[in-house]
């Protein structure tokens, strides 16, 4: 029990990151972990919800910019229904995967948070378990909402850093300090002047698993805060939407549908999925 409380401490709790330290590692990692790359390109991505919602936001005019294409499993999806597909990422090893694969999508070796692109220039914006993966996700999600039109979608998923594991079953003792910690965690969000926290990834991991290089986390309320005063109207913004797909009875669904409507729980769900536009009045 010990060791539970502990661990959650952590969870909520983390160490500062010395980027330093971590940037290097994480550089030489997805220069040379081929098992990594592989696994973000896995084939069975086009069949997810969020991939899925994504495409139902698609027109066949439309300008899309993806941000952290990988190898283009998705990319190449939404080539075949946008008029102009463009896939940007730093990793030469992802792309080459993405530019082998069929379709009229094109791709970029950029750094997300300096696209090359002009203002005001694609009608949709994505990225997909991305955020999660760089230092600073503020500064990407300004400059997707840049190169988007006014009216314009910004759309995005990223693993919620703050989710309290609400579908998993806990000691009493465990969740009570969930709560402690997710109202402590919180408040602390609440005082930071950006929407997310940098956190330690596990480089180190064998064998390597999705979430291994995550370094930032994003608390959802206080995104939602930072798209409106960046100009975005939020159409959507839950954290429950992965978990009320994957729901195995009506009854757990009920549940999820139940949490995703309070105050308090809308928060601390498993993935952030989000669906902004940017207002027409912003350059």
């Amino acid at each position: 029990m010990i060791a539970g409380l502990l661990a959650t401490a952590r969870y909520w709790f983390p160490p500062r990151v010395d980027e330093s330290v971590v940037r290097p590692r994480l550089e030489l990692f997805y220069a040379t972990r081929q098992d990594y790359h592989a696994m973000t390109a896995c084939e069975d991505k086009v069949t997810h919800p969020q991939v899925k919602l994504l495409m139902s936001h698609i027109r066949l005019q439309d300008r899309v910019i993806e941000f952290g294409c990988g190898g283009g499993v998705v990319l190449s999806e939404i080539g075949r229904l946008a008029c102009t597909t463009i896939g940007c990422d730093l990793s030469a090893i992802a792309l080459a995967k993405a530019r082998s694969r069929p379709g009229k999508h094109s791709v970029a070796q950029a750094d997300i948070a300096r696209m090359p692109f002009p203002d005001n220039c694609a009608d949709l914006v994505y990225s997909l378990e991305v955020l999660e993966h760089v230092w600073n996700p503020a500064t990407v999600i300004l400059e997707m909402i840049r190169v988007t039109r006014p009216g314009g979608t910004i759309f995005f998923t990223t693993p919620n850093g703050y989710s309290m594991n609400m579908h998993l079953k806990q000691r009493k003792s465990v969740r009570a300090a969930n709560y402690a910690g997710a109202l402590g965690a919180g408040w602390l969000a609440s005082r930071r002047t950006e929407p997310y926290q940098n956190v330690p990834p596990d480089l180190d991991a064998s064998p390597v698993y999705p979430d291994c290089d995550m370094i930032t986390r994003i608390h959802p309320r206080e995104l939602s805060r930072f798209m409106v005063r960046a100009g975005c109207s939020v159409e959507r913004l839950e954290t429950y939407f992965f978990l009320e797909k994957k729901a195995s009875s009506e009854a757990e669904l009920a549940k999820f549908r139940k949490l995703a409507a309070g105050r308090f729980h809308r928060w601390h769900g498993d993935h952030i999925l989000l669906v902004g536009r940017k207002m027409a009045n912003k350059a």
